[in-house]
């Protein structure tokens, strides 16, 4: 057997005109990018072509891209500049610039609803809470809790100092708490979520993630 060439190696072939090194790049991160923008886009059939712009990011800034950091951080930067580009697209101030470590996707999409689907109240509450908090802290708390993505992964993943992924994480966490405290207790106030629930919920959804389409709801 071959060995299993990695990112680097991969995309060094694809610069020397080996389309199929492309071609696996591209297939080893398709899931992670699914995965990414499933829970913040206004309707399912918007996912696909988000992720279609972030691969043709790919291809047309390859040869830019030096190797300095690691190729799943130059996917990563890609994808949030076309998640921020479809944000401003569908906000109504678009022309004034939003700030994301305020806006959510609730606010520039109130009446839809994400495209993962529970059958647990408490992972529906939570997969609808995270669309609630800002998108900064979204993203984070996602790639945590769906890539199992530690503070100093999250920062070198997102080129960011890990004091910030960790300031976002916390306030993140907090907001996420009191969302889905909630929706889950509207009607009788209740004590918050803890974080032992909320990272079991989030591994149900995590789980749920990793299947086959159409292997059912979780």
């Amino acid at each position: 057997m071959a060995p299993v060439r990695d990112d680097g190696e991969l995309l060094t072939a694809w610069r020397g005109g080996d389309k199929a090194a492309g071609s696996e790049l591209v297939r080893r991160r398709m899931p992670e990018m699914i995965r990414f923008f499933r829970n913040k886009v206004a309707a399912e059939s918007d996912v696909a072509d988000l992720v279609n712009q972030t691969f043709l990011g790919c291809v047309g800034g390859k040869d830019d891209f030096r190797g300095e950091t690691s190729f799943r951080r130059f996917v990563y930067a890609i994808a949030n500049n076309v998640l921020f580009a479809y944000i401003r697209k569908r906000s109504k101030h678009e022309r004034e610039g939003l700030d994301f470590a305020s806006v959510c996707i609730s606010d520039v999409a109130p009446n839809s609803a994400s495209s993962i689907v529970t059958q647990r109240r408490e992972t529906q509450a939570l997969v609808a809470a995270l669309r609630e908090i800002p998108i900064e802290d979204q993203v984070v708390v996602e790639l945590m809790y769906f890539e199992g993505l530690s503070g100093p992964q999250l920062a070198e993943t997102l080129g960011l100092p890990e004091g910030t992924v960790r300031g976002r994480l916390r306030r993140g966490l907090e907001r996420l708490r009191a969302r889905v405290e909630l929706a889950l207790h509207s009607a009788a106030p209740s004590s918050p979520p803890t974080e032992e629930e909320l990272t079991q919920w989030a591994s149900l959804v995590q789980q749920q993630l990793a299947r086959p389409a159409g292997a059912g709801h979780g």
